[in-house]
């Protein structure tokens, strides 16, 4: 067998339970691993195996009955310990841990459980169940809808007035739950702890069992009178008008987050996000394509021979383009900046605009004329069927 319990804790075998506890605490201090360097895992394991044995009245009389053979007696799970050699699940040190001050344990002197409450740690080890947090409170329920705005609206931006059916806020009781006047106290079912706790006893032990308390729905509080609006929930069902900002340069499809305008919170919890899905409408002669906009303008075989300086249109206005003389049909044209605005930036985009040679489809005789005599000046043969050509011109 391995070294005597009470030795191992320093104590004599009459020691009372607040003796053994209060060994246990100077050596757990002294021997945790995350002490540092003056940590010594294997002592601190035989320290708190010395101590779920000593500081349970019916296994510290089944260790002082069976002696040398404990052991043996613990690894066929007798008395309420497991097969593996340790508490039956169900043990509860949260008693214990409450008084307990690990906060020194670590080397640079915090906590050295990254937060978490000592006597959650020690009942996850030991199989015991945690009493020390209270469950979370449900946050509200995120809501999302789609919002129809047109292309001007996308590019430069505008504030919208929307409205939505959602769970809100009690307004009579400011979401608390409470009859206005009336005071919030201290749930006398669970006593501010959010949660039952009950015990039974098995074949391996004591148990132990937490369940949220239904008085309170784990808050550890209730109202003295429940709001008649809300019949206590501290939320309505009601139509709520938001007049929500869309910023310039967002695009079709793009989903902006509205914070907090969500459904409410049960009794005052966080509540959810609303989520706006964009629905841009197609402008009828701009596209877009991310940050740039094209467009596609018309030019005359004229223009498109002797150049030609024409207006097109931005969507900042209009603006001249310069149209160089030879510009054959399919050319592109880039004016810098005259794209979109970066949503939530400064940069822009920019506009190309194409440039398609309309061939004239009616021709006067004396046009006609005229280009043959370019045609013959420039070497080529026109032989025109004049017939065919009033086919096609007609």
């Amino acid at each position: 067998m391995a070294e005597d319990y009470y030795s191992i804790l320093g104590v004599a075998k009459t020691a009372t339970a607040e003796e053994i506890k209060k060994a246990y605490r100077k050596l757990a201090h002294k021997h945790h691993p995350d002490k540092g360097q003056g940590g010594d895992p294997e002592k601190f394991k035989q320290a708190s195996e010395a101590y779920q044995v000593l500081s349970n009245a019916e296994t510290r009389g089944q260790y002082d009955q069976f002696g040398t053979t404990f052991e043996q007696a613990r690894r066929q799970g007798y008395g309420g310990f497991s097969a593996k050699g340790g508490p039956a699940s169900g043990w509860d040190f949260s008693d214990f841990m409450r008084g307990f001050d690990f906060g020194d344990f670590s080397a640079g002197g915090g906590s050295a459980f990254g937060g978490e409450d000592a006597f959650d740690i020690f009942s996850g080890i030991f199989g015991g169940q945690a009493t020390g947090r209270r469950p979370r409170r449900a946050r509200g329920v995120d809501l999302e809808m789609e919002l129809d705005i047109t292309f001007d609206e996308a590019v430069f931006g505008v504030a919208k007035k929307i409205k939505l059916e959602k769970k809100d806020k009690c307004s009579a009781c400011e979401g608390s739950g409470a009859r206005p006047g009336s005071k919030i106290v201290t749930c006398a079912r669970c006593h501010g702890t959010g949660q039952i706790r009950t015990h039974r006893r098995t074949i391996l032990g004591q148990i132990a069992q937490v369940s949220v308390c239904d008085q309170c729905d784990g808050s550890g509080k209730v109202a003295e009178e429940a709001c008649q609006e809300c019949d206590g929930s501290g939320i309505v069902r009601k139509e709520k008008t938001l007049e929500v900002k869309i910023p310039a340069g967002v695009d079709n499809g793009t989903r902006i987050r509205i914070s907090n305008e969500g459904e409410a919170g049960y009794k005052g919890s966080s509540p959810g996000d609303l989520y706006l899905r964009l629905n841009v409408a197609p402008h009828p002669e701009f596209k877009r394509e991310g940050q740039d906009i094209y467009l596609e303008i018309p030019i005359s075989f004229y223009q498109a021979a002797l150049g030609t300086t024409i207006e097109v249109p931005t969507i900042d206005g209009r603006v001249s383009l310069k149209i160089p003389a030879g510009t054959q049909s399919g050319k592109v044209f880039r004016l810098k900046n005259k794209g979109v605005v970066k949503v939530n930036g400064s940069s822009r985009g920019e506009q190309y605009v194409t440039a398609n040679v309309v061939t004239p489809a009616k021709l006067t005789k004396k046009e006609k004329e005229l280009f043959k005599q370019l045609a013959e000046e420039n070497g080529e043969t026109v032989d025109v069927d004049e017939s065919l050509w009033s086919k096609f011109t007609s």
